[in-house]
């Protein structure tokens, strides 16, 4: 009997994982991934990552050099990025498209509102999910084992992602990251 109050005790037990802590605990918009200096992308095309500093982001589909309040360089090669911040929104150019989003607090959230490539977008962004519609993809995220995982469609595709951030994004403006974000979780 005690052998089955045991086992009975240790499954329970161990159903239940405690969820995995932010390694940004102070940030307010989104969790950070521990032991990563790098913004990844994992989905069925594969794993997309770049390195992130308090000044840039370089990886294959990036790089971009960021001045407080400013984010330049390029994505996906040949696509110049010119963004800059007016208070609590973030507007430019993403290649040959403008780009316009609004941050407002709503709720435990923080909305982004605005117009991505002529596309109508708004997403929500918190600690536990991201979620909503950037350009022509929407997306449902949920912080789970250290990263966000859910799903994103972008037209008739779609498919089941994971995404982390690093803990440096802390210390960029939340529109700063709104449009990193916006310009990583579309498919190209």
């Amino acid at each position: 009997m005690r052998y089955a109050l045991s086992v009975v005790l240790l499954v329970v037990a161990c159903a239940h994982t405690p969820p995995v802590e932010s390694a940004a605990p102070g940030w307010k918009l989104l969790n950070a991934t521990a032991g990563t200096d790098e913004l990844q992308i994992r989905g069925e095309q594969g794993l997309r990552r770049a390195a992130v500093t308090d000044t840039s982001v370089r990886g294959p589909v990036l790089d971009l050099k960021r001045v407080p309040g400013k984010l330049q360089g390029t994505t996906y090669g040949d696509r110049p990025v010119d963004m800059q911040q007016r208070g609590n929104g973030i507007a430019g150019r993403v290649g040959s498209d403008s780009w316009d989003l609004t941050l407002e607090q709503d709720g435990s959230e923080m909305r982004a509102t605005g117009q991505i490539g002529g596309h109508p977008s708004t997403f929500w962004m918190s600690p536990p999910k991201i979620r909503g519609g950037v350009g022509p993809c929407t997306f449902e995220l949920v912080w789970s084992a250290g990263n966000y995982a859910g799903t994103r469609s972008c037209g008739p595709d779609s498919d089941v992602i994971q995404l982390q951030f690093p803990a440096v994004l802390a210390s960029w403006s939340d529109p700063e990251v709104a449009a990193l974000l916006a310009i990583f979780v579309q498919r190209n």
